[in-house]
């Protein structure tokens, strides 16, 4: 018996075929809904359903499952069925009238075509619509985007929405869902019957399909890239699908944002550049005067300059900038000078409301760069929202759009016809191989000096200055309960002291291994080995969503086994990402708001994180003390807080909602802070 029930149920789980209504067979996309874990789950009916060989017009039906069994009742013709296992609402009507309401525990209460399957997944109900995937589509684009974006740009992320999860779909048909209707996957809404635009722009384009050598292109996309597009192998490693995308500087995210701070190198006329740039580049070279900017490289790795298939040269955030430059002396000789700066110090110097983490320069013209820092919304990869709506608001058409993120990929419509674009983009100047940084090792400041004292005698009674605390590029966190801060990049080098669990050190520079850091509790400069310290943020924000892909997976206080345990997490519970370690992510539960460290094999990163106003726990708008209110009733469960209320409510950005987020968010109410 046991066996039959396994083949019924493989049988069931297979992605089969959906009718609907005067169209041709389709994909069904199944699609996990959010049920935050309830027990009993209630779906409303209009038009005609099954259960078995049960069939029921109209009402309610209710799942429950206990002590690992499902039942599944009807409000007025009673139990329709009891399983162990699984059990389908299968839609029967074939109008446009018979559909599912059901209260989703992420968006609300939404409508949904298609079946609906009860599954006990280890003793915890899921919910899973079968749908297909025209439908699904429309759900996807109403979740993505406003139904008053332009039509090419819903045929855009539709064509985006259905190569991603038809690449899901090929990719995991032995397990009991394709996709999650949360940006994990994407943003999945049933059917918006008033967002006809969206409905429209489905129904123009859903059956053509992007493929690379053959095979659909898992098309992924994000908010927004800050300016520089790249690749999944760039982003996640890897080489499938890799070459239908685009690496490379993209102008049209640039242009859809005003938060992006973009500086302009004039070669051939330096004096016409920002006065602060001027100024800077002036003191670099030491010079009277600039003639001419002959040479600006952008440098991802320091120690790798002509850059990989997984990180490029150019690749952002770049680490060092080298110029050379045509200048006048003091007695106004002329003369070639060459020098090294790092991102920073350009930032610190002429951009400083530049907020963006993507920097980068790129040659743009003949005798032109470009200094940008852009600022990115979720992983980079792809295309970029931004970007798409900024291309269709130039004129651009869809397939013009799809054709500049995913290059080397094909359009095809149903009959396996090519759709071209004739679109051409040339952003960037390429005079032959971009050249290799010959700046001598004497010329090249190193990004974080050791502070040294000054050489002239001080009166007598005068205090020695404090050195000037080096310029760090990141900073990290001491992971291991003690490290020797050492005078060089290895372990025969001399001890400076002995650093404590938990102290944070700037990072300026790397080799190997080997981290060259600042210690602000000492003031001390030295080396550390890269493992025992993890990136660390101040003020840490989420950088994805992600799911927990193994039962019992424990929580920790630190990252390593060697700290106390908290509750574990099981299979399925969605966490945010805050950052990571080698070994460890930093996230924070969704269902508990509780921060803490897990292995990151225990973590499958999805989509990318929602926009919240940090504080704002209500959703008004506003950080107010009804905010406050709110966190306080949270913490003695008066109140639920969904996962972006406790995204919003972790005002200290520590991973954990506690009293200490009310008191900071009463502090900003009232002007204190």
């Amino acid at each position: 018996m046991k066996r039959m029930l396994c083949l019924l149920l493989c049988l069931l789980m297979l992605p089969v075929a959906f009718q609907s209504a005067g169209a041709e067979e389709e994909t069904v996309v199944r699609v996990l809904l959010s049920t935050n874990g309830a027990d009993t789950l209630t779906v409303k009916l209009s038009g005609k359903y099954a259960v078995g060989s049960k069939t029921v017009t109209g009402g309610t039906v209710t799942a429950k499952i206990k002590d690992g069994t499902i039942t599944v009742s009807h409000s007025s013709a009673g139990v329709l069925k009891t399983t162990d296992t699984v059990t389908r609402l299968k839609r029967i009507g074939t109008d446009a009238s018979t559909i599912l309401t059901f209260d989703n525990a992420k968006h609300g209460t939404r409508k949904y075509y298609g079946d609906f399957v009860f599954y006990n997944d280890g003793g915890t109900l899921r919910l899973i619509n079968y749908v297909g995937m025209q439908q699904y589509l429309y759900g996807v684009v109403s979740g993505e985007l406003s139904d008053s974006s332009k039509p090419d740009f819903l045929k855009v992320e539709t064509i985006c929405a259905k190569g991603f999860a038809l690449a899901e779909v090929e990719a995991r048909k032995s397990k009991y869902f394709d996709v999650y209707d949360t940006t994990t996957s994407q943003l999945y809404y049933g059917f918006v019957a008033e967002d006809k635009n969206t409905i429209a722009a489905v129904d123009a384009v859903w059956t053509q399909t992007l493929r690379y050598q053959g095979k659909t292109v898992k098309t992924y996309y994000s908010t927004a890239n800050g300016g520089q597009a790249i690749t999944p192998r760039v982003r996640w490693g890897g080489a499938s699908n890799d070459g239908a995308y685009w690496f490379g500087y993209d102008p049209f995210d640039l242009a859809g944002s005003t938060k992006n701070v973009v500086l302009t190198v004039d070669g051939k006329s330096p004096k016409n550049m920002d006065a602060a740039l001027y100024s800077f580049l002036l003191n670099k070279a030491n010079a009277k005067e600039i003639v001419t900017v002959d040479q600006l490289v952008g440098v991802y790795d320091p120690e790798n300059p002509s850059g990989t298939a997984r990180y490029p040269s150019e690749l952002a955030p770049q680490k060092r900038w080298d110029w050379k430059l045509t200048v006048k002396d003091s007695a106004g000789k002329q003369k070639q000078v060459s020098f090294s700066c790092t991102p920073a110090e350009v930032r610190t110097a002429a951009a400083a409301s530049a907020t963006g983490s993507v920097c980068f320069a790129v040659h743009t013209q003949k005798s032109e760069w470009k200094l940008i820092w852009g600022v990115n919304s979720g992983h980079r990869a792809g295309l970029s929202h931004r970007g798409a709506g900024q291309m269709v608001k130039q004129g651009y058409s869809y397939v013009d759009v799809l054709k500049f993120y995913y290059r080397g990929a094909t359009l095809y419509d149903a009959n396996g016809k090519a759709i071209e674009s004739t679109a051409t983009f040339d952003f960037t100047y390429e005079d032959g191989a971009t050249p290799v940084p010959t700046v001598s090792p004497s010329t090249t400041p190193t990004a974080a000096p050791t502070p040294k004292p000054s050489a002239t005698p001080q009166p007598s009674g005068s205090p020695t200055p404090a050195p000037t605390p080096p310029e760090t590029d990141y900073d990290v966190i001491v992971t291991s309960t003690s490290l020797n801060l050492r005078e060089g990049p290895g372990t025969s080098y001399a001890v400076i002291r002995e650093l404590p669990l938990g102290a944070i050190l700037g990072v300026s520079e790397e080799s190997g291994e080997w981290c060259r850091v600042y210690d602000e509790a000492s003031g001390s400069t030295g080396w550390v080995n890269g493992d025992s310290v993890s990136y660390y943020e101040r003020a840490p924000k989420p950088h994805w969503e992600g799911i927990c892909n193994a039962d019992d997976s424990n929580l920790r206080k630190g990252p390593s086994t060697n700290f106390g345990k908290y509750w574990p997490i099981n299979k399925g519970d969605p966490v945010y990402v805050y950052y990571q370690s080698k070994k460890w992510y930093f996230i924070m539960d969704r269902n508990t708001g509780q921060g803490a460290f897990i292995w990151k094999s225990y973590i499958t990163l999805g989509g990318d994180v929602p926009d919240v106003l940090i504080g704002d726990a209500n959703g008004s708008g506003t950080v107010t003390a009804s905010d406050a209110a709110l966190v306080l009733r949270y913490l003695v469960q008066l109140s639920d807080l969904h996962d972006e209320e406790l995204l919003a409510a972790d005002y200290t950005c520590d991973g954990t909602v506690d009293a200490a987020d009310a008191a900071a968010i009463l502090r900003h109410a009232v002007g204190l802070e």
